[in-house]
């Protein structure tokens, strides 16, 4: 039993994890500029000791910002836009256990041009070489 109660704790602390996605389609719809835009979206899940001593997970909206920037910047993508960034931090949601062990989500959206390689493949077309 006790065994149980040490591996639960260790399992959530090794549990801070990112999600991303990127949505391409848009129907022919392009940006403000006129050219067609991207929209990434970043989620980073992490914990907390006693709500404010960060533990597990990249969870602050700078490091988020350069991630999602890096990837966008990895792809030839430019002019990008931050759309919205959030930080929540649910230390209501059990108590007392999340007093304790805080579970915290942000994310970051990012609207950017994508380049001409990453669109055509958006396409399902060939790039052109």
């Amino acid at each position: 039993m006790r065994l149980i109660a040490l591996a639960l704790p260790l399992s959530l602390l090794a549990a801070g994890c990112a999600f991303h996605s990127t949505a391409t389609q848009w129907n022919g719809c392009v940006g403000p500029d006129g050219e067609p835009v991207f929209v990434k979206n970043s989620t980073s899940v992490g914990f907390n000791l006693f709500i404010l001593l960060k533990i597990v997970g990249g969870t602050n909206t700078p490091g988020l910002i350069d991630e999602v920037t890096k990837e966008i910047a990895g792809e030839s993508g430019d002019h990008v836009r931050m759309v919205e960034s959030s930080t929540e931090n649910y230390w209501y949601g059990f108590p007392p256990f999340t007093w304790i062990l805080t579970p915290v989500i942000s994310t970051v959206t990012a609207e950017y041009r994508p380049s001409e390689a990453e669109l055509a493949r958006a396409r399902g077309e060939a790039p052109a070489e």
